[in-house]
């Protein structure tokens, strides 16, 4: 079965690369195409590309090692190794419904930038009321996902550089929505968790 798992999971990683290709490159016409006001505060350094570094850093090296399969744990035991490879591809499935779903919440003000312009809305339903960040967690799975699937050293270790990363990115990120929404915001950070979902919701 091992061999059929491992041909499964790569075709399965190289086709949640090139469907996180597609879609980042449908974002970024979509923004580029429409006229949108100038924004009132956009968060800008390092941390406002880590949402670029890990869509692409994960599309070019999830394609590599799926194609080549370099770095895989070959010592594994074949039961073990297929039980991982099954569990990736549950996670990167996982990753891109919660994908679909947060691009599918907000709508028009998905902006890949962390950003807010005049006529931002914030948005606290549906993903974004399970985490705060659903679309960065969407991100996290896919590099979490391909390690499974593939065996890869490479990718796990991307994965556990890019969780702190993302979580300065975020951080960031509501800081500027505090400025701009205040009290709303602080009660909405107060009610949603920021990146991992509560098991149980709180008690009114």
């Amino acid at each position: 079965m091992d061999v059929t798992m491992e041909l499964v999971a790569r075709v399965v990683v190289v086709a949640a690369c090139l469907s996180q290709l597609t879609a980042g490159v449908a974002v970024l016409i979509r923004e580029w195409a429409e006229a949108r006001p100038a924004p009132v505060e956009r968060a800008g350094g390092p941390l406002a590309l880590v949402n670029y570094v890990g869509i692409l850093m994960f599309v070019f090296l999830g394609l590599a090692l799926a194609i080549t399969n370099g770095g895989a744990f070959r010592s594994l035991t074949q039961p073990l190794a297929d039980g991982l490879r099954v569990a990736g591809i549950l996670v990167l499935a996982a990753a891109g419904l919660l994908a679909i779903w947060g691009v599918r919440t907000m709508g028009r003000e998905l902006v890949s930038p962390a950003e807010v312009r005049p006529d931002t809305e914030l948005v606290t339903t549906g993903a974004f009321g399970l985490v705060r960040h659903p679309l960065y967690d969407s991100v996290l799975m896919l590099w979490a996902g391909g390690t499974l699937a593939l065996l890869n050293f490479v990718l796990g270790a991307g994965f556990v550089l890019l969780v702190p990363a993302f979580y300065l990115r975020a951080r960031a990120e509501e800081g500027i929505l505090t400025r701009h929404f205040g009290d709303a915001y602080i009660a909405y950070a107060a009610r949603v968790p920021m990146l991992v979902p509560r098991l149980r919701r709180p008690l009114p």
